[in-house]
């Protein structure tokens, strides 16, 4: 959270709905830019974030929302439309888990530490220590939801991802991602830091 930083993502959604024939990709870029300091509506100090979205890297970038982040003694907390999520609790610890919708009104979430200071890469970038922190992992054979963000040390999220799929075909030798009946993919992957 250092006022003026910047970091851009890729962003690919995939919905697919086998029954109604809907195979749907979309692709387009968020860049997040660290505005100035404000207090919130819990008092404390914290920052605002402006989203900006465009579709190809040919566009101008255009406002989509604003947000706000702080990091308290005890918790990294993000606000994303309106809703207070928390993003890591501290001290970070192996196997750590708290509730991520403890300050907003959805059902409750466990959130888990599930790697520490693990080195990852994504595009041209390697960053020697991250973090992994899992919101939901459970597989069936008719089933996969999965999803968990990797934040690295002093940049933050540096890569999210959301798969929730189904599918009411059962075949042994076939994984659940080569037979879906519904489900919905997000990746989010850095691909800029200034």
């Amino acid at each position: 959270l250092n006022q003026g930083k910047s970091i851009t993502y890729k962003i690919t959604e995939i919905n697919i709905d086998k029954p109604s024939n809907v195979y749907d990709t979309s692709i387009y870029f968020v860049r997040e830019i660290i505005d100035i300091p404000l207090i919130d509506n819990q008092n404390d100090s914290a920052y605002r974030i402006e989203l900006y979205t465009r579709i190809s890297e040919n566009e101008n970038w255009k406002i989509h929302s604003v947000w706000t982040a702080k990091r308290t003694e005890l918790t990294a907390e993000k606000v994303e439309e309106n809703l207070r999520f928390i993003k890591i609790r501290f001290p970070v610890k192996q196997d750590y888990s708290w509730n991520g919708n403890l300050l907003n009104e959805l059902d409750n979430k466990e959130y888990r530490i599930s790697s520490i200071n693990e080195p990852y890469s994504i595009n041209e970038y390697q960053f020697d220590s991250c973090l992994t922190v899992v919101h939901d992992s459970s597989e069936s054979l008719i089933h996969i939801d999965l999803a968990y963000e990797i934040y690295a040390y002093k940049y933050g999220l540096i890569y999210k991802e959301e798969t929730y799929i189904n599918s009411q075909e059962v075949i042994f030798d076939l994984p659940v991602e080569q037979r879906i009946t519904t489900g919905t993919i997000f990746k989010q992957e850095l691909i800029e830091i200034e």
